[in-house]
């Protein structure tokens, strides 16, 4: 809004700057012809220099950053509480919708003339001559023109007066003056504030009588006669503005024009006169001042860029191995990892990793680590400073995260620090990223810490009319705002049991509090029920969470207790409620079977680059026209219910229950199905359902 008030401003300014030099040098000249392309050109010119831009680059020296390590404070000191506020009355938006309505209402007007005139021709008899059609009226009193039409009344001129009036409405049809006259009616409509463009616009119209006089005046003999006939239809008018009318209010200026001497050559310096004031505007209002920081070695801190990077930790597969291998090819280095070696627990105890240079055999960086413990997580970089020199090399780190499915115009850094995770140079096709935490606007400059008991939820961009509907906040232009909320991991105290061979308790150590951790034994599902002892708890009313999915109580036998890991009772509190809605005002039970917290004990990274190793999403159109939509390969995500483990569903294909439904998904062609039938399911309609059997047709 502020950049278009802007511009409708600078529009007017060099519109009333056209019409000051044409008044002041140009208005007496006879140079009609010239005058008209001005007056043309000062109009075209108004509405395209404001969007002309020159931009100057100042270089100014680099500021040194000095070291200085600050303690962290915690997200919640450090806020910008973003105030809600009562919308106050927009006299912006008010005013804004008062001018376009005027504007429209002189636009409506012109099409009724428009309108009207085509009507008032159609009833009357029509001459077509050479270059124009003549339409005999015996209700028009004034003569006039409009594009190829000329409407006069014979009836009321003699064969002389006739011919005089038919020459010059005729000039008005050959240089299609009608033009001009529209140009400077919808310009008046959408500049009708500003008074100048009224005056422009009546100045228009005598040049255009001027040109027709003046070129009238050279193919008639009489000239006196002429002359009475612009006395004679004086006292005459016609209604409709968007037409040359052969009468206008200006008869002694047209007639001391016709008896004007002709303006001497030399005086077309006169046009010039306005250059130097537009090279004023250029130079005044449509440079815009760059600031640029000049290279300096010896300033580095903020002088290094990240290419890219992958991290090798003890869990890294052998084929993501090649993965980051095959990564580094299309670059100017090679990567070789080697010497590996594994515990009974597949993790890494041993590597090597060689890291050599294509145009430099000499430059070449050697990483080995051998043990009997896991390694640590191991970055493999490649960094580029201002000079565009590059350099490559390995880091130990600790707690790197990773996100999958982030735009690789994103850029940030996470890092883990002491009793938080902390989010720096968030930057946004090279713009700083401004972040909303939890509702909380943060302070420019400000280091953003994530404490370690809270868990990323949501982040995503916010666009103008979210950011304005959320958090009251006008987005102005180039500037990128981020929301980020966390869940917060409830501190619930655990017991832990241990079962022998009949299900009696053997043996039982508290941790601090409710909660059952089975780590032996074979208890029944009732056994298992009456362990989770909280008092505040009812079982049969809770929210159970199996493996991330929703169960009903009478699901709980469906439940292997073999496979069961943990499970957790969490008793009602508002936090609950925030986390999981009203379904958990009786309480939460969450059970893990085994081989979900192993597929979930991943080490967790949140590096916003796009990753080789992530399988994309992928989507199957339904009949019914709805999209599924295949997660990370072992996932299923169907409209309207929880997202389900592929693994843990029947699937139907050509009268066949699946035996690995992953493989399938990955390797079928997803184009030849043609519909998923969801033939068993449970929940109660207002909870989400669990899905537990699918039919796959095929096209």
């Amino acid at each position: 809004m502020e950049n278009m008030l802007i511009y409708f401003l600078k529009a007017n300014g060099l519109i009333i700057l056209f019409y000051l030099m044409y008044v002041l040098f140009l208005r007496k000249e006879t140079f009609f012809t010239s005058n008209r392309w001005y007056l043309i050109s000062g109009l075209v010119l108004s509405l395209l220099l404001p969007l002309v831009t020159f931009t100057k680059i100042i270089w100014v020296e680099p500021t040194p950053i000095p070291v200085i390590y600050e303690e962290v404070i915690p997200i919640a000191n450090n806020a910008i509480e973003v105030p809600i506020q009562e919308n106050p009355l927009d006299w912006t938006l008010i005013f804004t919708t008062a001018y376009i309505v005027i504007s429209m209402l002189i636009v409506m007007k012109i099409t009724f003339e428009l309108i009207s005139f085509f009507n008032k021709i159609r009833k009357h008899q029509k001459q077509n001559e050479s270059n124009f059609t003549l339409i005999h009226s015996d209700t028009t009193e004034n003569p006039f023109s409009f594009f190829h039409y000329i409407v006069i009344n014979p009836n009321r001129f003699s064969k002389e007066e006739f011919q005089h009036i038919l020459t010059h409405e005729s000039i008005h049809v050959k240089q299609k003056h009608s033009l001009d006259v529209l140009l400077g009616k919808l310009f008046c409509a959408f500049f009708w504030v500003n008074p100048i463009i009224w005056l422009y616009r009546k100045a228009m119209l005598q040049n255009l009588e001027f040109i027709a006089d003046s070129e009238t005046f050279k193919q008639i003999e009489n000239k006196y006669e002429y002359q009475r006939t612009l006395l004679k239809v004086v006292t005459h008018q016609h209604d409709l503005s968007i037409t040359n009318q052969f009468y206008q209010s200006l008869i002694k200026k047209r007639i001391v024009m016709l008896h004007t001497n002709q303006s001497n050559k030399k005086n077309v310096w006169k046009y010039a006169t306005i250059l130097p004031l537009l090279v004023g505007f250029m130079l005044l209002f449509q440079i815009e001042t760059v600031a640029q920081v000049k290279e300096n070695s010896k300033v580095a801190a903020y002088a290094v860029e990240v290419d890219y990077s992958h991290i090798v930790t003890s869990k890294t597969t052998d084929a993501e191995i090649r993965e980051i291998e095959n990564s580094f090819k299309d670059d100017d280095f090679t990567l070789k990892i080697s010497n590996l070696k594994r515990n009974k627990e597949k993790k890494i105890i041993e590597i090597k990793l060689e890291f050599s240079s294509k145009k430099n055999s000499k430059s070449k960086n050697i990483k080995i680590v051998k043990g009997d413990k896991p390694i640590k997580p191991i970055k493999i970089y490649i960094k580029e400073d201002m000079n565009e020199e590059k350099s490559f090399g390995f880091e130990e780190v600790k707690d790197i995260v990773t996100a999958k499915y982030i735009s690789v115009d994103d850029s940030v850094e996470i890092d883990s620090i002491s009793g938080g995770y902390t989010i720096d140079n968030f930057v946004k096709n090279g713009k700083k990223v401004k972040i909303i935490i939890n509702g909380k606007l943060q302070s420019e400059n400000e280091k953003i810490k994530i404490p370690l008991d809270e868990e990323f939820d949501l982040f995503k961009e916010l666009d103008e009319n979210e950011l304005e509907s959320k958090y009251k906040i006008d987005k102005k232009e180039g500037e990128v705002y981020y929301e980020l909320t966390t869940k917060k991991q409830l501190k619930i105290k655990q017991v832990s049991k241990t079962y022998d061979s009949n299900g009696d308790i053997r043996n039982e150590s508290t941790n601090s509090g409710w909660g059952i951790s089975y780590q032996a034994g074979n208890p029944s599902t009732e056994k298992l029920i009456e362990v989770t002892n909280n008092p505040k708890v009812d079982i049969s009313k809770t929210l159970i969470i199996y493996n991330g999915i929703e169960y009903n109580y009478s699901e709980l036998n469906t439940i292997d207790p073999k496979n069961i890991e943990k499970i957790v009772t969490k008793s009602p509190n508002d936090d609950l409620i925030k986390l999981y809605g009203e379904k958990a005002k009786n309480g939460v039970i969450i059970i893990e079977s085994k081989d979900y917290q192993k597929s979930n004990s991943e080490l967790k990274t949140f590096e916003f680059k796009k990753t080789t190793t992530s399988a994309k999403p992928k989507s199957i159109e339904l009949k019914s026209g709805d999209v599924v939509i295949i997660l990370d390969g072992d996932k299923i995500k169907f409209p309207g219910y929880p997202t389900h483990y592929l693994n843990q569903l029947k699937l139907e294909f050509q009268g066949k229950i699946l035996e690995d439904n992953i493989d399938f998904f990955k390797n079928y062609e997803l184009e030849k199905i043609k519909d998923l039938k969801i033939v068993d399911d449970e929940m109660s309609p207002k909870e989400k359902k669990r899905i537990k059997k699918i039919i796959i047709e095929t096209k």
